[in-house]
C-alpha cells in the first residue's frame, strides 16, 4: 500500500489547487437527503485534505467528525485548512488496520473512495464500518457509476487514480450483505454529464423489525374496527 499512499501524497496538492467543487457540494446535498443532524459523530474514510470535511464540519456543531485518510500529506494538508474546527480529528491512517469503536457513529461517509480501494478488501471494509456504526447508522457512499467509469478508463485515462475500479453492483453486494449491511436506497444520477455518472448508495445495519400491516383506506379501517369490536363482545 506504500505505492498508494505516495501517489496520494502527491496527489494532495491537485486536490488543493482544486479545492470544493460540484461534486463536493452535491454530496453535501444528499447528506441533505439522507438527514445528517448537527448532534450525529461522523466517520469519514478518504477525507484527502479535508475539501468534504470543511463541508460536514458546517453541518455538525454538536456531535464530532472523524476523518481518516492514507495519506499523511494530505492529512497535514488538512489539519492547516481547518485548524480552527474543534469538531474535526484527522487521521493519517489505513482504516483497514485502525481500531475503531463499537457501535460509535451515527453517520459514515466514503465520499468517492470505494473505487480507490482494492475489491479484495472491501469485505472487511464493510465488516469495520458495521462494527463501528450504531444500530440505526446511515452509510453513505458516493462512487461514479460503473459504466461511466469504465468510459473514461478508455478514453480519458489519464484523469483515473492508481486504483480506479469499476464497482458493478454484483460486485460489491455480497460483501455489504454479508457485513450485516443493506441497500436501503440506490440511485444513478447526473452530474458533470447526462446518462448518470455518478451513484450514491445508502447503507443500513440488519436490524430486527417488527412488522405491521398497511391501513390504505378508511374502508379497510372501518373494516378492522368493526371486526376488533366484533371480537370484543
Amino acid at each position: 500500500m506504500r505505492s498508494v499512499e505516495n501517489f496520494y501524497d502527491t496527489f494532495a496538492s491537485q486536490q488543493e489547487a482544486m479545492g470544493i467543487n460540484l461534486r463536493h457540494n452535491a454530496i453535501d446535498k444528499w447528506c441533505t437527503k439522507f438527514e445528517l443532524q448537527p448532534t450525529d459523530n461522523v466517520l469519514e474514510i478518504g477525507c484527502g485534505i479535508g475539501t468534504q470535511t470543511e463541508l460536514l464540519s458546517n453541518r455538525i456543531t454538536n456531535g464530532h467528525i472523524d476523518s481518516f485518510d492514507i495519506s499523511s500529506k494530505s492529512i497535514d494538508i488538512a489539519k492547516k485548512r481547518l485548524n480552527d474546527r474543534i469538531n474535526v480529528t484527522f487521521t493519517a491512517a489505513d482504516i483497514l488496520k485502525t481500531e475503531l469503536k463499537k457501535d460509535f457513529y451515527d453517520f459514515v461517509l466514503l465520499p468517492d473512495v470505494l473505487e480507490h480501494i482494492p475489491i479484495e478488501v472491501h469485505g472487511m471494509l464493510f465488516e469495520k464500518i458495521s462494527h463501528a456504526a450504531k444500530p440505526e447508522a446511515k452509510i453513505l457512499i458516493h462512487i461514479p457509476d460503473p459504466y461511466y467509469n469504465q468510459w473514461v478508463s478508455v478514453h480519458h485515462p489519464e484523469l483515473q487514480q492508481i486504483i480506479d475500479q469499476n464497482l458493478y453492483m454484483p460486485i460489491i453486494a455480497k460483501q455489504i450483505y454479508d457485513a450485516g449491511l443493506y441497500i436501503e436506497y440506490l440511485k444513478t444520477y447526473d452530474l458533470h454529464v447526462n446518462n448518470g455518472d455518478y451513484q450514491v448508495i445508502l447503507l443500513r445495519k440488519v436490524r430486527e423489525k417488527v412488522y405491521h400491516p398497511m391501513i390504505r383506506s378508511k374502508t379497510l379501517l372501518s373494516k378492522i374496527v368493526w371486526k376488533l369490536g366484533s371480537s370484543l363482545k
